[in-house]
This record gives C-alpha cells, structure tokens and sequence, in this order.
C-alpha cells in the first residue's frame, strides 16, 4: 500500500458512509410509507412477517452499519492524524489535514491556503514524502 493509498482510507470509508446514509434515508421512506398507508393491499404472512415491520428492521439495520463505520472512520482518521502531526512543517501539515481528514478537493485546498493548484499539488508530493518517511521509521 502506498502512502497515498494509506492516507486516504478515510475518504473510502467516508464515501461509504455518504452512501449508506442515502440507502438508510430510501429504507425510512419506504417504511413510513407503507406505515402511514396502513398497509393497504398487503397480506400479512406469519411465515414472512409483517411487510412494513421488515421494512423499519432494514432501517434499523442501516442505523446500525452506519454507525460502526462511522466507529471505524475515528479510528482511521486518528491513525491518519497521528501521522500527519509527527511532519514538521505546518504548511504541509495543514495541506494533508485539509485533504485526507477533512477531505477538502485540490481546488478548495489552493483557495483555503492561498496557492496556486499547481503549488498545491508541489506541496502534496513533499508532504507525501515526509509522512512516507516517518511511516517507515
């Protein structure tokens, strides 16, 4: 795994929690829907269950996923942010923690810090180098 690769599991789990959490809000209106419906024009089966009761544990069951990848992000972000806080120079500090803890894009990094995105990304590859380094110490 490169450095780069290792800096940004945490978007990968951010963007899967982004995800979730719009399957999680489709599985919410499926379920009040059926439930502010009264159910109408469904046969309640003792060997499926009751439709709409399914439809809230699947709400549920999203809650739940959610939140134990939100557990994860912390801890990933806190691996991350350890790393980044051993780099000596606040400049190349400050770039990584806008880009692999708060996700910011190259655009909004260049705005926030005043640089050019070209810049920026000069500034990426030394602050890669340096987290490279204390990785490997």
């Amino acid at each position: 795994m490169t450095v780069k690769q290792w800096l940004n599991r945490g978007y990968r789990i951010n963007e899967e929690i982004n995800e979730l959490v719009k399957e999680q809000k489709q599985a919410l209106l499926q379920a009040t829907s059926t439930a502010l419906s009264g159910g109408e024009g469904e046969k309640v089966q003792s060997s499926n269950g009751n439709t709409t009761e399914r439809r809230f544990v699947n709400y549920a069951a999203y809650s739940e996923t959610i939140d134990k990848r939100i557990d994860e992000l912390y801890a990933v972000k806190n691996e991350i942010l350890t790393a980044i806080n051993s780099v000596d120079d606040n400049t190349l500090r400050e770039l990584l923690i806008l880009r692999y803890v708060k996700f910011y894009t190259w655009e909004e990094i260049a705005i926030k810090m005043g640089y050019t995105f070209q810049w920026a990304h000069v500034l990426h590859k030394r602050a890669l180098q340096n987290v490279e380094k204390i990785l490997n110490s």
